[in-house]
């Protein structure tokens, strides 16, 4: 589930008074997680929709080709915030104005958006990886375990919205460097289970 969606859900709910109708806080817990993975699932529709024009647009101006890796991670990204835009306003109204305020004011402290370990230290703050990153993880270590591929694609991720190279191929000289920082971090957290059970 989307943190942002989740959030806005929430916000909008309380702006609405819609808050109220929940006995419990529970109940209400349920039912904004119910809501909100109902908009991520209509965002997620979208995004593929206006993804596809995206590349559909490019190839017609480009005498049918593909568009470059990060040009398609580009255009996924642009389609994403579009489509986020777009069914937010039209499932919460225009209580997702307030809304957006409100999450503003509750998230003063951001440090964490710009650490460039956020990827092994705040992946429960963190959106999941595009589906572009995933599939070229998947490429780049297809006999690696799924947790070291979804290890490593919230660093793909992370590296890619920092605007900082990342690999395009197996054979590619920053895959070693990649490797190892998901594997030391793999390492890290094992230890970390070993010291608690222990």
């Amino acid at each position: 589930m989307s943190e942002t969606t989740h959030r806005a859900v929430q916000a909008a709910w309380e702006q609405t008074n819609r808050d109220q109708e929940f006995p419990t806080p529970g109940a209400l817990k349920a039912a904004i997680e119910v809501e909100a993975d109902r908009l991520d699932e209509l965002i997620g529709q979208l995004t593929q929709t206006l993804r596809d024009q995206g590349i559909a647009e490019h190839q017609q101006a480009h005498q049918g080709h593909l568009p470059p890796f990060l040009e398609a991670v580009a255009i996924g990204n642009k389609a994403r915030a579009r489509a986020e835009e777009t069914i937010l306003r039209q499932e919460l109204g225009e209580a997702v104005e307030l809304a957006t305020q409100q999450i503003e004011d509750l998230d003063e402290d951001q440090s964490w958006r710009t650490s460039p370990d956020r990827w092994r230290t705040d992946t429960d703050l963190l959106d999941d990886p595009m589906p572009e990153i995933d599939r070229l993880t998947e490429e780049i270590w297809p006999e690696r375990s799924a947790r070291f591929q979804v290890m490593a694609a919230y660093l793909m991720q992370t590296r890619y919205e920092d605007s900082k190279p990342i690999p395009e191929t197996a054979d590619d000289p920053l895959t070693a460097q990649f490797t190892d920082l998901v594997a030391e971090e793999l390492e890290r957290r094992e230890n970390v289970r070993s010291e608690m059970s222990g």
